[in-house]
């Protein structure tokens, strides 16, 4: 199994029992993820001494995985923001990820099918920052998080796994392993959003000229920016599960993708989709073998 053999004895012999991560085993969990994505391979299982069983701990070892990995932080990815994502995944609120830059494209977007496991195509709202929204001792008010954006785009998120059971492994694994993306892919920026009712705002995905998903804005917990404001919070909240990861809060240039607001379509390996956002514009991304 060569090096990724040699991470899982090395975690298995030197992680502690005690009921939190330490600081070591989040490592080793973190370099075994990155080396999967690094590698384009796939683990059957995190070892069990390395395996997060807190929130805290997942996001923990969601931030060594973005370290080993060594690229910059362009954006972040919420996931299971709709009560769909929630209920497939069994989670009990939305999870968040970092997105990197060699893994976000703008529309449209040609990509090889190989480069993923899964393609599960995802119609999101984003959002990209005007100004830090750094980590601070109270919330961030709903006001206060859409004074800092930019624009808003219509996107897709491509999501995939790095674990072979994918959603099975179960939502602290996910989170562990980037909230399971895979890739991102933006439409064009609108800057005068704020006017628009995007809670009813309709979203479809074509896939080779079939409608195969559609929803509303309102599925993305009530209303896009709700999604944002939650993140906002998450990274800098001083009590928030990911405070350990030291993030250092959402920062101006950083793209965000709210979650899915029509369901997930597996698309094939030539596959092209567009996710359809009204006069917002248009997402394309167009897989080949």
């Amino acid at each position: 199994m060569g090096r990724v053999g040699d991470l899982i004895d090395r975690a298995a012999s030197a992680a502690g029992s005690t009921e939190h991560l330490s600081v070591f085993a989040a490592a080793e969990a973190g370099e075994l993820l990155a080396w999967a994505r690094r590698k384009q391979k796939q683990i059957a299982r995190l070892p069990a001494q390395v395996t997060p069983s807190h929130m805290a701990d997942a996001y923990a070892v969601q931030a060594h995985m973005a370290r080993r990995l060594g690229h910059d932080i362009d954006g972040w990815k919420i996931g299971c923001t709709s009560p769909e994502a929630q209920k497939l995944l069994g989670a009990n609120g939305p999870f968040a990820g970092p997105l990197f830059r060699p893994f976000i494209h703008s529309s449209p977007a040609d990509l090889s099918a190989k480069d993923f496991h899964r393609r599960g195509l995802e119609p999101e709202f984003a959002f990209t920052l005007a100004r830090d929204l750094p980590p601070r001792g109270r919330d961030y008010g709903r006001d206060e998080v859409a004074a800092a954006v930019a624009s808003l785009h219509p996107a897709i998120e491509i999501v995939d796994s790095r674990f072979t059971t994918g959603f099975g492994a179960g939502v602290l694994n996910l989170i562990a392993d980037d909230g399971v993306n895979g890739a991102f892919v933006h439409g064009p920026a609108v800057t005068q959003w704020q006017p628009l009712d995007l809670a009813a705002w309709p979203v479809e995905l074509k896939v080779d000229g079939k409608v195969v998903k559609a929803g509303v804005g309102a599925n993305v917990m009530g209303h896009p920016l709700n999604a944002l404001v939650w993140l906002a919070n998450l990274l800098a909240g001083p009590t928030s599960p990911a405070a350990g990861a030291n993030y250092g809060g959402l920062r101006a240039g950083q793209i965000v993708t709210t979650g899915t607001c029509a369901g997930i379509f597996d698309a094939g390996p030539s596959d092209r989709a567009i996710a359809r956002f009204g006069k917002l514009g248009e997402t394309r991304v167009q897989f080949h073998a």
